[in-house]
């Protein structure tokens, strides 16, 4: 086994993957690293490749076979997310939310994003809007100092959209709670709006954390209407953010597919429904903590479980159809532990 060109390639392979958790977990603004390090990555691992078909290195054919396993479990995982989407089983079509982290406007989808639910909270009961202030307040002081600009900015631009009579319910109700709060929290507050309303600072890349979850179907809503916000915002089109946000959820696929057949070779059906289910667990793993303001069903995982077991079977067949045991055993890793 040639280690020196298998650990670049594993690597490599796990590129987009590793790009969208730094990103959503970590604050690492991903339109940098893809601006600066996405060509030099590609150069990179097609050098690897050919200098691997030239020494007739048996993993060029794991990662070939890999990627068609990946590609057409991609397709289809979609098939069966695409169902779910339609019943309202997820928060969003989260390609959609890849592309637009690829363009550098997550921060403004952020911000639309509060924005409306400022103006989801001009719509409920006075004392359900209360109650929400009444949390979330406290909260949106304890942010750090940027994050808790960005936020108090958010909520004055939400505020400025509201035709006058609940922009006037939502801020006498807002003042009525700044009034029962410790008085340093409300210095706080009162100190964030006054920052934000002279424009002090832009908006912080990483997410806002430490805010009240809000419900799946109440994020869902508003997302349905801060995406159109955003590209409004941006003049950014749909298909732009479609085909950027389509092709890094199909590399995420291309890179499992490739990761398995790496790992196992031409593996077994065993293995593989083994592999879909560990992508869904990790999935189920960093989900909360990439999407940190929903509030997750307990019935959520079971959607895409069902989408990950598909999303399996290409990959086994894949493997088990065309990689042969002589390139397996002298390529994959589980082979060489």
């Amino acid at each position: 086994m040639n280690w020196w060109l298998l650990i670049p390639l594993f690597a490599l392979t796990a590129g987009p993957i590793t790009l969208l958790l730094a990103d959503r977990i970590l604050g690492v603004p991903a339109p940098k690293v893809i601006r600066h390090l996405g060509v030099p990555a590609l150069i990179a691992y097609a050098a690897l490749m050919i200098y691997g078909i030239a020494q007739d290195e048996p993993v060029v054919q794991l990662v070939a076979w890999g990627a068609l396993g990946g590609l057409l479990a991609t397709i289809a995982l979609d098939i069966v997310r695409l169902i779910g989407l339609g019943l309202r089983l997820f928060p969003m079509d989260m390609p959609m939310m890849f592309g637009v982290i690829a363009l550098g406007d997550a921060p403004r989808f952020q911000r639309n994003m509060i924005g409306r639910l400022v103006e989801h909270l001009s719509r409920v009961p006075e004392q359900e809007r209360r109650r929400m202030m009444a949390v979330r307040l406290p909260a949106v002081a304890r942010l750090e100092p940027a994050k808790r600009r960005a936020v108090v900015g958010a909520m004055m631009a939400g505020l400025g959209r509201l035709p006058d009579p609940p922009r006037r319910q939502v801020m006498a109700t807002q003042m009525a709670v700044l009034a029962e709060l410790p008085e340093e929290t409300r210095l706080i507050l009162m100190r964030a709006m006054d920052e934000a309303a002279q424009g002090v600072d832009g908006l912080p890349y990483s997410q806002p954390r430490g805010l009240p979850k809000i419900p799946m179907n109440t994020f869902r809503h508003l997302a349905s209407r801060a995406l159109p916000d955003t590209l409004e915002e941006t003049g950014t089109s749909r298909a732009k953010v479609t085909l950027w946000g389509y092709t890094w959820h199909a590399l995420n696929g291309v890179s499992f597919g490739i990761m398995y057949t790496m790992l196992a070779g031409d593996g077994n059906w065993g293995l593989a429904f083994a592999w879909g289910v560990f992508v869904w667990l990790a999935m189920m793993v960093v989900m909360p903590p990439m999407m940190p303001a929903i509030r997750f069903p307990k019935w959520f995982p079971l959607w895409p479980l069902l989408a990950h077991l598909v999303m399996a079977f290409p990959i086994g067949w894949v493997a088990l159809t065309w990689i042969s045991r002589a390139d397996a055993n002298a390529a994959s890793l589980f082979r060489h532990f």
